[in-house]
């Protein structure tokens, strides 16, 4: 069973780093297989702006665009794309030159067709994020963020997108279905921890014992 660590601080006051809190966890008894950490995949990936988009010279299923990575016109970068789904003055995330993806995918400046271009514009997926996070976007085809995040142009996406989360992964034996929801997990997490239980209808109660 998975459950994010964010979560489970809705029942407990977590103090300690997702290391030490899975390490506690697992010596009382809740064994945690694996830690996933999103986000920690992500690098030099940040927002954009299409302030231009032209025809590939050389391609018809391709075009040319200028984006605006926080430079303004003077500093936009040049990328390449068979995306069809983006329009001029589309905030978008941006993959520049030398961008990490999850899957290890490793982004560098290259030609298409003849055409350099510096970097790649950036699916929910090619961010390792899901259609149930960001219910307005489509699978197939460039992120397009609302107007406002124009604010953040050249910013970190993972910040801006609050991406990062570290997520644990609990090996639930048959004796412990307690254990098999949130609020279970949220109770071993304060008991392994020595702090009060948060619970929204009783109040905090002290969890010195693991309750079964």
């Amino acid at each position: 069973m998975k459950i994010s660590v964010e979560w489970l601080k809705e029942y407990s006051d977590i103090d300690v780093t997702v290391e030490e809190l899975a390490d506690r966890l697992t010596m009382t008894g809740s064994k945690v297989e694996k830690i996933e950490q999103r986000g920690k995949d992500i690098k030099n990936v940040v927002v954009g702006k299409i302030l231009e988009i032209a025809k590939h010279p050389n391609a018809d299923k391709l075009v040319v665009t200028k984006i605006d990575v926080g430079t303004g016109l003077a500093g936009s970068i040049q990328i390449v794309t068979g995306a069809d789904n983006i329009k001029e003055g589309d905030i978008i995330p941006v993959a520049k030159d030398g961008a990490e993806l999850p899957g290890g995918l490793k982004i560098k400046t290259g030609k298409l067709r003849d055409v350099e271009s510096f970097g790649m514009l950036c699916s929910i997926e090619e961010i390792g994020v899901e259609l149930n996070d960001f219910p307005n976007q489509i699978e197939d085809g460039i992120m397009i963020l609302p107007s406002e995040y124009e604010a953040y142009l050249g910013k970190d996406i993972v910040e801006v997108l609050n991406l990062r989360e570290d997520i644990l992964d609990f090996e639930i034996t048959s004796n412990r279905p307690d254990c098999l929801s949130a609020e279970g997990l949220g109770r071993e997490v304060a008991a392994s921890l020595g702090k009060p239980f948060k619970n929204m209808f009783v109040g905090a109660v002290q969890c010195a014992d693991r309750i079964i």
